[in-house]
This record gives C-alpha cells, sequence and structure tokens, in this order.
C-alpha cells in the first residue's frame, strides 16, 4: 500500500509549539522483551500526549517527540529545492521561463513530435540563468520539457515508449530563435494539456527534510517516519502519521529536492530508475490539473544531470 493510500491529499497544517527534548517513557521498556509481537506492540507503557508533544528540532521546524528523538538520522535527508510560484501572465516573453508557453527554439530546430506525428506541447521552459543557483544544475541555458498533447499527456503506461521529450540549449544555440509559432496552433488550443493557460515562473532556493512516499529517505538514513510511527498503536500511528503527511509530502511546483506523489513512488517497482532524482516537478492547482488532482515529475540520475545529459530522462505523472 502507497503511503498515500493512508489518508486524502489535503494541505498542510500549522505544527503547534516547539517544546525541548527530553527522554522519553518509552526509553524505560525491557528492551528483551519481544517487540515483534503486534499484541505486545499495542500494549507498550508510553503517554501519546507526550510523544505527540511539538519538539523545535531547528529553528522553525517543530515536530512530535516520537520523531524528534530519531531527528539526528533525520536530519541526514536534508536537500535543497527550488520552489517554483507560476502566474498568469499575457506579455510572456520567448526567453522566459515559463509554464505552457512558446520555447525559444533555434531556427531550423526540429520540433519534437510524438508517435502519432503530432507536435507536441510545450509544458515547461527553465531560463536557468532566471532560477538561484543549486549544486549539480546548470547556470546558464535553455531547459525545455514537451510532451504529447492527449489524454494521458504523453504517458503511455508501459504499452509503448511514452511521448515526451527534455531538450538543453546553450545560450548561443539559440541566438537566432524562431518567432513564428503558427504551426503550433491547433497544440496549444485543443485543451489536451494538465497546462490551462500560460504562466510566467519566480524561483526561491529553499531546503526540505524527509520526502514521505519516496524511494530516498530510508536509503539516505536508514530509517523514515513511517516505520517510526509503525512503533506504536494504531491511534498514535495514525496521528503521527496525518502529521508527517500534512508536513512533510513536499507537495508544489518545484526543481530537485523530494518529489510528491498521488500513489506510489515509480522507483520503487522500477529498479533501473531507482538513483535517479527530482528534475522538476509540476503539480495541480487552479491553473495546472493532472487528471485528478495529480502531479507530474521528471527524474534523472545524477551523472546525466551534472554531464547535462537530457537523452533519459524518467517522466510519470499520477492521480487520486
Amino acid at each position: 500500500m502507497g503511503i498515500f493510500d493512508f489518508f486524502s491529499r489535503k494541505k498542510k497544517q500549522e505544527t503547534g509549539q516547539p517544546a525541548s527534548l527530553t527522554k522519553s517513557p518509552r526509553d524505560d521498556y525491557d528492551e528483551d522483551d519481544d517487540w515483534d509481537d503486534e499484541e505486545d506492540k499495542n500494549e507498550l507503557p508510553y503517554d501519546p500526549d507526550y510523544l505527540m508533544e511539538k519538539v523545535e528540532v531547528i529553528p522553525g521546524l517543530a515536530m512530535p517527540r516520537a520523531f524528534a528523538d530519531h531527528w539526528p538520522a533525520l536530519s541526514q535527508t536534508r536537500k535543497e529545492t527550488i520552489s517554483i510560484t507560476a502566474t498568469p501572465s499575457e506579455n510572456l516573453r520567448i526567453e522566459e521561463s515559463t509554464f505552457g508557453h512558446y520555447p525559444r527554439i533555434p531556427v531550423g530546430f526540429d520540433y519534437p513530435k510524438d508517435s502519432d506525428g503530432q507536435f507536441m506541447y510545450p509544458l515547461a521552459q527553465l531560463n536557468m540563468r532566471e532560477l538561484p543557483p543549486m549544486h549539480g544544475y546548470p547556470r546558464t541555458g535553455y531547459l525545455q520539457f514537451y510532451i504529447a498533447a492527449n489524454d494521458t499527456y504523453g504517458l503511455n503506461f508501459g504499452e509503448k515508449p511514452d511521448d515526451f521529450k527534455v531538450v538543453f540549449f546553450e545560450e548561443q544555440e539559440v541566438e537566432e530563435f524562431v518567432t513564428d509559432f503558427t504551426f503550433l496552433h491547433q497544440t496549444m488550443i485543443n485543451n489536451e494539456s494538465p497546462v490551462n493557460k500560460p504562466l510566467s515562473l519566480r524561483f526561491a532556493l529553499e531546503e526540505e527534510y524527509i520526502g514521505m512516499g519516496t524511494v530516498e529517505t530510508k536509503a539516505i538514513c536508514g530509517i523514515s517516519m513511517e516505520s517510526i510511527a509503525a512503533e506504536y498503536d494504531n491511534d498514535l500511528e495514525s496521528d503521527l502519521m496525518q502529521f508527517a503527511f500534512d508536513n512533510f509530502c513536499c507537495e508544489g511546483h518545484k526543481i530537485g529536492g523530494f518529489a510528491y506523489f498521488t500513489q506510489t513512488d515509480p522507483r520503487e517497482y522500477r529498479e533501473a530508475f531507482r538513483d535517479y532524482v527530482l528534475l522538476l516537478q509540476i503539480d495541480s492547482d487552479k491553473n495546472i490539473m493532472w487528471g485528478d488532482v495529480g502531479v507530474g515529475n521528471f527524474f534523472i540520475h545524477p551523472d546525466d544531470l551534472a554531464k547535462k545529459d537530457f537523452s533519459k530522462v524518467m517522466y510519470n505523472w499520477d492521480c487520486s
């Protein structure tokens, strides 16, 4: 069962007031007793109110004591991410970072087509000069994402290769660029895209931790919030998981960091992509809709990212 089968999707909630780290009553439990027995686990001597009390583990980040006791391990999951704010705009320039707008492509470029020979939709363009510097990502150039303009947004669910393409141009490659996009008119108006209007993008460098429901967290630090919560009985486990879901599911538009899924992380069952990291995430909002309030993700191997080789990117989207 995927982590997000546990709860329905909802927005983040307040975490409450921080408290100091102290010893848990659970620490007095006899370690020689059998903790593997489910019945014994539900009879362990602990105080739920104490374990749900908020502890500030770093400035501005508080979590229940049950999780905070594991912070030295969980803190190893820290990642940089660039959050994206997408705003409707009717006056976009061809060189801007955008969702759902014409890209800056060189004259003579063989514009991407899907397996049916139709022009793909220009889902996103990132002008790397507009982004705050982040380790491993290009500082200049244009990174572009194209998907088929059909009812599955180019994802073919294993029946045949997915209809998407990720392209990168150095700045000198697009000094002379296309200005006539009449050939894309039908693609832009056919309503078979998650983006329903052109959007201008703004960026902010942030940090995040843990990444609920991803394959990365346990690989990094050896534990997960799911495994910690599972130590307790059903009511407390549910409360802990609700907190984790509300605060560490990593929703939103972003570059890098931890990915968000409404279903299972596809890297969990696609071993060839297990080491891939998030390249770009485009979430649903009032101007973007992936199926039934879903999310779209693009992943890349860190070695390919360092080489600016975007030919082996993995694409996925899912919805509730």
